[in-house]
Order: structure tokens, then sequence, then C-alpha cells
């Protein structure tokens, strides 16, 4: 008879499982400083041989980087590493950068070419070598976080779990020198080799192992989470105007105003201190002024946030020291690094980076410095945003997904108010209002209806909607009933999410995604913290996936086209710099391939602002 099919594996429940260790044998790494034994070797490559590709450089910013070597490993037991920029006394004679650039070419010609994080090595090659536009196969950071956002995703804890292997740390081979072009050949060698044979082990392993969650995860990463990489190297390699001027003046104000702020929080005190030591205001505050102590730690007295806050009313001094602890952390996180990174470009760029790994929920995250978290509520805050700035001939355009999150909703629970709401185009939070309030008091209860459309989303009670919004909880509790009697499909929805993530142990976004919950291991105060959570990544996560999918339209379509680039996205909002004259007609396209991302089951709609700063886009 016909061979049985066998049976297809079940797919995970709760956290997938630890992967089973397979521990790995040893492996020779192998050192080129040859340039004709190099070209040998990469001509000896099997054509589409999967070859893992490594860079190693004297810095982590990309932009500056020298290329010190390179490592590459297409067979399990052999790592092969070319010395190109080792510098110290007695070093050998190494690779050219000529050489080195023929050699890298013709790897990612000819194979498959899977890296750990080659956002980074991309853009080393393009700037340290000019290799633009390289054919990559896969990158192991992006399969392993598919496989599980809610875990570490460094190369050095990859191959802890998958491969029981510990590697090499950078930090004992770079101890007390300047950086890695002092590093010995030798000693190079076997740390870069490892970093490519070791991915390469890895790669085979985490491919099965997202199959078998969902085949269709793979195909995500191939058509979704590579091009993306791709998009967010173009935003970091354009980067943003700074207004250095505005910057500078703004910088002086504000060390004006912590002077001043100072001053007054000494009078109130009534003796001099380091207001930045916790020891020393713990002091005045709960001994000299004999405000009523809250947590007491082993270095002393708390004074954190929620401490002050506690003691808000008591006494003047709470409110300045508030004031003084926002102004420093704005001066310290954007002011003061901003203007140094604008200051050492010649045209006052600057960049951020990206991590499209960097949360559970798959929004993106930015460091170096964050350009996703600057207030918007404060004055100081708005004030930030204006220093960043459109270059001369330009006009900056912010493209921002309207209720993204509540169009999810309405898609996702097919309520039918919502889905009616949203279709006539009528305004989502009156209507909110209009249902639960009545249309006489519709008007003034819109901003309630706003808190709570938003608030459920991220599972919000009735004790945090009092608190938000200034009503009794009694009230709120109320008006949260009402909302689900109202919206009773809503409800069903909301209550299903949170039964899928305890059956499956995950939840999934738009594009299949998955985030784990592990229910079975959970203590009862996590509980509900989870099912928060499951709620949010399904909007949230969602969300994050629906831009990614119109970046990487927008990217296509401005491939090659100086007028108009993408520079920032935060969240539901894409930021562009475009040639004035040809604004108009851009923004007519960003708007369009937004909308066009994905079919909802409601439109999508994007609002689209114009202006010269940054704050001028709200």
């Amino acid at each position: 008879g016909a061979p049985q099919k066998p049976a297809a594996p079940k797919a995970f429940a709760a956290p997938p499982a630890e992967p089973a260790i397979q521990k790995t044998g040893p492996f020779t790494p192998v050192l080129i400083t040859d340039e004709n034994e190099l070209m040998r070797l990469v001509s000896a490559l099997p054509e589409n041989a999967v070859v893992a590709f490594d860079t190693e450089t004297d810095t982590l910013d990309t932009t500056a980087a020298k290329l010190v070597g390179f490592s590459f490993a297409w067979e399990e037991e052999k790592g092969y590493y070319a010395a190109i920029g080792h510098n110290y006394l007695g070093a050998p004679d190494q690779i050219s950068y000529e050489a080195a650039k023929g050699a890298i070419g013709a790897i990612f010609a000819k194979a498959r070419v899977i890296g750990q994080n080659l956002k980074f090595d991309l853009h080393v090659l393009e700037h340290a070598l000019g290799l633009k536009n390289l054919p990559v196969f896969h990158d192991t950071m992006i399969l392993a976080w598919l496989i599980d956002p809610g875990r570490p995703v460094g190369l050095d804890a990859l191959c802890k779990t998958w491969l029981g292997h510990e590697m090499i740390a950078f930090k004992t081979i770079t101890k007390g020198l300047k950086d890695f072009s002092q590093v010995d050949v030798e000693s190079a060698c076997r740390y870069a080799a490892e970093d490519a044979v070791m991915t390469l082990r890895l790669f085979p392993r985490l491919l099965e192992r997202l199959g078998l969650q969902d085949s269709a995860l793979i195909a995500l990463a191939e058509k979704t989470e590579l091009p993306f990489m791709r998009v967010l190297m173009g935003m970091e390699d354009t980067g943003v105007m700074i207004d250095i001027p505005f910057f500078s003046t703004l910088k002086t104000r504000m060390d004006a105003d912590l002077a001043d702020l100072q001053k007054r929080i000494h009078t109130l005190a009534g003796e001099s201190f380091n207001i930045n030591s916790t020891q020393q205001l713990g002091m005045v505050l709960f001994e000299r002024l004999g405000l009523p102590a809250g947590k007491k730690t082993k270095t002393g007295y708390s004074t954190d946030e929620s401490v002050l806050l506690e003691l808000k009313d008591r006494h003047p001094i709470i409110d300045e020291l508030l004031n003084y602890r926002e102004l420093a952390k704005l001066k310290s996180t954007y002011i003061d690094p901003l203007l140094l990174l604008a200051s050492a470009k010649p045209d006052a760029r600057v960049s951020t980076h990206f991590s499209q790994v960097g949360t559970a929920t798959g929004r993106l995250s930015s460091s170096e410095p964050n350009l996703q978290n600057i207030p918007t509520r404060t004055e100081t805050g708005r004030q930030i945003r204006r220093g960043f700035i459109a270059k001369p001939g330009c006009v900056l355009i912010g493209a921002d997904y309207s209720q993204i999150e509540l169009r999810l909703l309405a898609h996702f629970s097919e309520d039918q108010t919502l889905l009616a709401a949203f279709e006539a185009g009528r305004d989502i939070h009156m209507e909110t209002a209009r249902v639960i309030f009545g249309d006489e008091l519709a008007k003034e209860k819109r901003n309630l209806a706003k808190s709570v459309n938003f608030g459920l989303l991220y599972g919000m009670g009735s004790r945090k909607l009092a608190a938000d919004t200034g009503i009794s909880a009694a009230e709120a509790k109320q008006v949260i009933e009402h909302y689900f009697a109202s919206f009773p499909t809503v409800k069903s929805y909301l209550e299903s999410i949170k039964r899928e993530a305890h059956e499956n142990g995950f939840v999934t976004t738009l594009l299949g995604r998955r985030r784990y919950f592990d229910f079975n291991n959970a203590r009862a105060q996590f509980i509900a913290m989870f099912e928060r959570e499951a709620v949010n990544t399904r909007f949230q996560g969602s969300a994050a996936d629906l831009i990614k999918l119109a970046m990487i339209r927008l990217h296509e379509r401005f491939k090659g086209n100086d007028r108009a680039v993408m520079i920032l996205q935060i969240h539901d909002e894409l930021l562009f710099e475009l040639e004035a004259a040809y604004a108009g007609e851009a923004a007519a396209v960003i708007a369009e391939e937004m909308k066009r991302a994905f079919k909802l089951k409601v439109p999508l709609e994007v609002s689209i602002n114009q202006g010269q700063s940054w704050a001028e886009l709200k």
C-alpha cells in the first residue's frame, strides 16, 4: 500500500519547551593573512552553500567603524578568520581592503549567507568597503526572536540554550586594550571563527524549531522581517537633522532653570545638599523635614518617584524635586547627547539604532539615543521636538495611522456597532460616548469614552480608569459595565483572547507572530498581568505588524528617490523628509501605501501633517 504520511507535529502549547541541548564538538579555527589563500578558499566554496558570516570592527558605531577582520564558515568543524586591520607591535602582514572587498563580494554572490544580527555587518560593509545591497539568506537573531520574543536573542545566550556551549567573552580578549584592532591575530581568530561556526550550527536548529511551531513563521522571517531589516538600515543611514543653535539655547536655559530649582529646593530644605544623592535627599526629607518615610532599603530611604508622589501634598519641596528630576532627566537623556552627536557630524544629522527584536510585542525599540520616548505631554518635551528639523529646501511630514488599535479591535471582534462607525467614517470616541451616555451627554463625555476605548485594549480596570479620569471608582465600574453591555461582541472577544492564551500558552498577532505566556507556572498575581499583556499583544503587536508592512512598501516605493526619505518611526507614526516642491505628491503616495498595507474589515485611515520641525507635526 501507499506509505503512511507521518503525523503532523503538534503545535507547541505553553512557552516553547526548553530545546534539548545538542552538545557540539570542537572546531578548528583557521587564520588567513594571505590574499591568495583567501581567494583560493572563496573559489572553492560550493555553489549555494549556506555560509555563516561575521565582521569584527574597532567600534560599534557602524558609520565610523573600520573593518578589523571577518570570519566565515560553511562546515560545522571549521571556521576561517581573515585578518585585515590588526594594529599592534609585531602584527603580521594582513589582507588589504581591496582583496577583502573582492572576497566578501564573491561570498555573498555565490553562497546563501546567514549571520547573527546581520544589520550590523551589512552596515559595516557598506560604510567601510562600499559594498551595498548584498543578498542575505537568514538571520539567526531574527529566527530566535520569532521562536520566542520573550527570551534573550544574543549569540552567547543562544549558544548556551541550544548548544550548551560557553562562548569566548569579548571582554576577556579585549581586556586592557583600546579596541579589537589591538587583539593579537591568533586570539582574534579563535574568537571570530567561533562566532561563525556557532551561528552555522545554530541555524538549522532554529529553522527546524520555527517550522515545528508554525511553518508560516519561516515565510514571515523571509518575506517581512529580512526586508524590514533593510528599511531600518536606510533610516539609520539617513538620520535626522538637529538644529544645533536651538539646542544650545535650550541647554543654556535648562541649566539656568536647574540652578533655580536647586536654589529653591535648598531654601525649602533649610540647607545645601546634593539633590542627586538619594542618601542625602532621604536624610533631608525624612529626618530633617520629618516627612513620613516609605520604603527603606539597605542603602537608606527610598526616594524613587512613587515615594515622592505619595508625599506630594505634604510639603512644597516635593513638587520642586519632581520638576528638578524631570528636567535633569530630559537634559541628560536628550539635550546633552543630541548636541554632542550632532556637533560631531558635518551635516548635523543624528542616527538612532533601531532594533526589530527589542520588544516582546514586536514594536521597534530605538537606542543611542532613544528617539521614540521623547515625552509629548510636557512643554519641555515639546521643545525638544522643535530641535528636529528638515534640511534646507525640505519639509518634514508625519504620517500617522489614526486609531489603529481600535480599528484592529473592530476587525478582530467584528462588533457591528464598531464596524459600522468606522465604515461610515464617524468619530469613534463620539460614537462610544453616544452609545454609553446617550446623545445629550455625548459631547462632554467624549474624553471619558476615549479613555475607555483605549484603556480596555490595555486591560485597564475600573480603579485605573477612575485614577486616570478623576471619576469615582463606583462610576468607573458602571461606565465599564455599560460599555460592555453596549458592545457585547467586544467583551466576548477580549475574553476569547485570554482564553486562547490560557489554552495555547501563546497569542498571535495579525501576521501570526507569537508571544508566549507560562500560565501553568505563574503565581496568582501574575495571571492577571499575563492576561492583560495577552490582550495588549494582540493589538499592539498587530499594529506593529501593519506599520512594518507599510514601511516595507514605502521603502520600495521611494527606492533611489532622493526627494523623499523615511527618517523615523515612532510606533504608529512615520516621519519623512521631503523636498518641499515634491511634498504634496509624496504625501499622497505615503497615505495610499499605508492604507493598502493590509486589508482589514474596516478602512485604514492615515492623517498627514507637514512642518519644518517635528513639533509642528501635531
